[in-house]
């Protein structure tokens, strides 16, 4: 009976990882279908107005892509983190605790305070983390 359920614990492991890559797959196909790919003179054209350093808005536009796995250009500001091609998104995921243990050195090595619960979007990842010109 023990096996059973060890079995079935297992099983559904792998459903849900299936289900996961295959939600992040459609979720990048759609991506690709329903947006330019952007480079990053037209990421940076976003931020025009700006206070905020070039190189910094980039690294972490790419950051945020990079912990996501989802190609950069495909990326908006609007989009939300938690919306990033995951289906069963909870508040331990391991890709927002990897983007929030980076904010997290970022906050430290800007010595400035930031609400994190106040980041839910790319933009506000930006805004809240970017160093200025």
């Amino acid at each position: 009976m023990v096996i059973f359920f060890i079995i079935l614990f297992i099983f559904s492991i792998l459903v849900s990882i299936y289900i996961d890559k295959s939600h992040k797959k459609k979720y990048l196909e759609n991506l690709k279908n329903t947006r330019k790919y952007l480079d990053d003179e037209e990421i940076l054209n976003l931020y025009h107005d700006s206070e905020f350093s070039e190189t910094s808005i980039l690294e972490l536009w790419h950051e945020v892509a990079n912990n996501f796995d989802v190609p950069s250009g495909y990326l908006r500001p609007e989009d939300e983190l938690a919306d990033m091609g995951i289906i069963n998104f909870t508040e331990d995921h391991p890709k927002l605790e990897d983007i929030t243990d980076i904010a997290i050195e970022r906050m430290k090595a800007l010595n400035k305070p930031i609400n994190l619960q106040d980041i839910s979007t790319l933009d506000d990842y930006i805004r809240a983390l970017a160093v200025k010109k």
